[in-house]
């Protein structure tokens, strides 16, 4: 997630502030939400100032409405904060807390119909901006005017204040939107006694780290009932954690993070802590650094919340905090260089941004690694299950990396995956294989005397038995069974899955060598199973009318493997001189051999480089040239760098029955890398991306196209990266996996429960806000 500063409270020297307009996001919401796109972030943190919409008057809901529209034309989920430490001019909290609260209620319901109307991925709300922090701020610092460092008292009362203001906003957007979800920020800390103190010391510490806790108490009714908190508007827990968020009772002394203060706790330890103490929905809703240690404290954060899914602490998403770059709200002309973006010009009027490429690099590198542990979303229902997934599929998972792994990684972050392979037939001894590839999925492989191809019917009573053992071994008692070919049927005779569901990427039926029985077993497996994805629009339009619940999924990419920039060349292409035309995937019927030689042919200084393993068809029939150049199968992390030397993409896919369904998901890979591609008439390609990707008819069609690649104009390449960022932002494998989770909730019985007197009461039943997490 990425979050944009939006406080606009008056700062202590009296200085309204409106950090939107400083950085120049106000004016820039598509160009900044593009760029946010391009690292595959979707989620974003908001502000909708209420003293700034106050003193604008009717153009600030116009501002509002359009804000909201713009979001949505980009995919882009928000989370509103209502309250971002500003208020209007007149209301005062201490004199008149009623007219203060009511105030806001009237202003949260206007927001939640203006934004409802603009359409869009559902929003989250935030009523009020780190209630704890505003009111220490307003009462023991200079920093929000007028108020003055006071007494503690005055900071009580406050957040007594702040929290029913909260409570109100809650209510008045839920009659607008009943299914709303909140979220409630503040910062988690740890206060240390001094080194050597005694009993009274430490239990001063101990109180002091207790006041954090105050404010989501008080939303729970846990403290202060009268307020009129209860367990129901308590949500999404938002951790605001920075490298000061650990000090020194008494002295106020930083521990500091850089110095390796050994008196530090781990963030894994706090947020252990507060997820035992409310067992609510957690997210780090604000984090980030300064400088040069922006990409050491990105590093710092991620290892800690890779230790906390190991804990099973649910950090659900991590918010970079802030994206764009932001001015000191004390002296303006101080800017903190904390942002993904700079903007180094922008007291000059030049609000052009400045990527940070360290911390952009390290960011790159920790989705991927989050893409394998597979993060739930922290905006999704909170019943999250441990019915595990049992998986039949004709692909291993070790061969070429596709939907099935890209679906299944991140399905595991809810939901143990059980990855059944088709078995290693004419093995020596009977026995079972299994490993894991990723966090969550377990991969068996079954080693059978048995002779046969994939799933034979003369392997099923050995597998169905070496599978029942394993999961009576394991005690997995509640799943549900996931097929990528209807050859495994049978292996689901013996089983009592909640449900079935029948992920059909490939029209299996055409291709070479196809078992005679496959298709009388798809009809029966349409027969038995609950639910259908399908791979493609062509696919989805094929089956559609053969069952009652049809979705279509098609491919989708991982923005973040592809998307890379500035890598070095592939040694094993690095020789090889310019233009390089490449193409990686499986070498079999399905590509046009013929096709693939006259592009070699057509220009001998064109280099042609084919990298994937050659399947069912022979190594003999492979055409051979001096510029065409065989690379084999290659792993998954290797494709960008070979990508990387590539000049244009293939897609020389031959036109026939094998072909005729497939929706290839090496489309948004190639275009995610910002490379040309050039196709042929693949129905699934014609339909989506004719647009951006030129459709050759015949060989010298393909070859012309490639041509008028190799010739473009700077303005054509810049059309062409603007035409093809658009084209990949339309879609993740996290939000397809992410919308598969919601339909597999049907199944879902055994909850993750939450304490009695936390559970939302039926009046106030949370919805799902789909979104992706990046």
């Amino acid at each position: 997630m990425g979050g944009f500063e939006g406080a606009d409270h008056v700062n202590g020297f009296g200085i309204p502030l409106d950090i939107n307009a400083r950085n120049g996001h106000a004016d820039r919401l598509s160009e900044d939400y593009r760029a946010l796109g391009r690292f595959d972030m979707r989620t974003v943190r908001e502000s909708i100032g209420w003293r700034l919409t106050t003193e604008r008057g009717d153009a600030a809901w116009v501002r509002i409405g359009e804000h909201a529209r713009i979001a949505a034309a980009h995919g882009v989920q928000v989370i509103w904060s209502l309250m971002h430490y500003g208020w209007p001019t007149g209301l005062d909290p201490f004199l008149d807390p009623d007219a203060f609260v009511d105030a806001f209620g009237v202003h949260c319901r206007r927001v939640a119909q203006v934004i409802g109307a603009a359409g869009g991925i559902a929003p989250v709300w935030q009523p009020v901006n780190e209630i704890s922090f505003l009111a220490w701020a307003a009462s023991s610092t200079g920093l929000i005017h007028p108020h003055l460092p006071s007494e503690p008292e005055n900071g009580f009362r406050l957040k007594c204040v702040l929290v029913r203001a909260a409570l109100r906003a809650m209510d008045e957007i839920r009659a607008v939107q009943p299914a709303a979800r909140f979220v409630h920020t503040d910062p988690l800390v740890h206060i240390e006694p001094p080194r050597g103190a005694g009993p009274s010391a430490c239990a001063a510490a101990a109180a002091a780290h207790e006041h954090q806790f105050q404010a989501w108490d008080m939303l729970a009714g846990r403290q202060v009932p009268e307020l009129g908190g209860a367990a129901h508007y308590l949500d999404i827990l938002g951790i605001n954690y920075y490298h000061n968020n650990q000090w020194e009772d008494g002295s106020h002394s930083r521990l500091h993070w850089h110095l390796n203060d050994t008196r530090r706790r781990p963030f894994a330890d706090l947020a252990e802590g507060l997820w035992k103490r409310f067992r609510r929905p957690m997210c780090i809703a604000e984090t980030g650094h300064v400088g040069e240690g922006r990409d050491a404290w990105l590093d710092h954060i991620a290892t800690e919340v890779l230790a906390c899914r190991a804990r099973d602490v649910p950090i659900a998403g991590l918010c970079l905090y802030p994206v764009i770059d932001r001015p000191d709200w004390q002296t303006a002309d101080h800017w903190h260089h904390s942002g993904l973006w700079d903007v180094p010009n922008a007291d000059q009027g030049d609000f052009t941004r400045h990527l940070c490429v360290p911390y952009a690099e390290r960011l790159r590198h920790w989705q991927r690694i989050v893409d394998q542990v597979s993060f739930s979303h922290p905006f999704s229902k909170t019943t999250t299950t441990m019915t595990h997934l049992i998986v039949f599929s004709h692909l291993r998972w070790d061969f070429v990396y596709q939907r099935p792994q890209h679906l299944l990684s991140r399905l595991a972050a809810t939901r143990p995956v059980v990855f059944v392979e088709e078995p290693i037939p004419g093995a020596a001894e009977t026995r079972l294989e299994t490993y894991q590839p990723c966090s969550g999925v377990t991969v068996l492989r079954m080693h059978l005397p048995t002779h046969g191809a994939g799933f034979h019917d003369a392997h099923m009573a050995a597998m169905r038995d070496m599978l029942q053992a394993w999961m009576t071994q394991q005690a997995i008692e509640e799943y549900v069974v996931w097929l990528y070919t209807p050859m495994a049927l049978p292996l689901a005779e013996r089983l009592e899955p909640r449900g079935m569901v029948y992920d059909c990427m490939d029209e299996l039926a055409a291709f070479d060598f196809a078992p005679p029985e496959l298709i009388a077993r798809e009809n029966a497996l349409f027969d038995t199973v609950d639910l259908v994805f399908t791979g493609g629009r062509s696919l989805y339009e094929s089956k559609r009318s053969r069952h009652e619940d049809v979705h279509c999924f098609p491919s989708s990419v991982d923005h973040a493997h592809f998307g890379q920039t500035g890598l070095a060349d592939h040694a094993d292409q690095s020789a090889l001189p310019r233009p390089r035309l490449g193409y990686y995937g499986v070498i079999d019927e399905r590509l046009d051999l013929d096709l693939v030689a006259a592009l070699a042919d057509a220009h001998a200084d064109w280099q042609i480089v084919m990298v994937g393993p050659v399947v069912k068809i022979a190594q003999e029939s492979l055409p051979r040239r001096a510029n065409l150049h065989w690379m084999g199968q290659r792993r998954y992390d290797e494709l960008p760098s070979f990508l990387a030397g590539w000049d244009i993409c293939l897609m020389p896919f031959a036109l026939n029955a094998s072909t005729r369904f497939i929706s290839p998901t090496k489309t948004l890979e190639y275009l995610a890398a910002g490379k040309p591609v050039v196709s042929t008439a693949i129905r699934d390609v014609v339909l989506q991306y004719a647009r951006v990707v030129p459709i050759a008819a015949d060989a010298a069609a393909f070859v012309s196209a490639c041509e008028a690649i190799l010739a473009w104009s700077p303005q054509d390449a810049a059309r062409f990266a603007r035409d093809a960022a658009e084209a990949v932002s339309a879609t993740s494998w996290d939000r397809t996996a992410g919308a598969m989770q919601t339909l597999l909730e049907r199944f879902d019985e055994r909850i993750i429960q939450v304490e009695d007197d936390m559970a939302p009461s039926p009046s106030r039943a949370v919805g799902t806000a789909p979104a992706a997490v990046a």
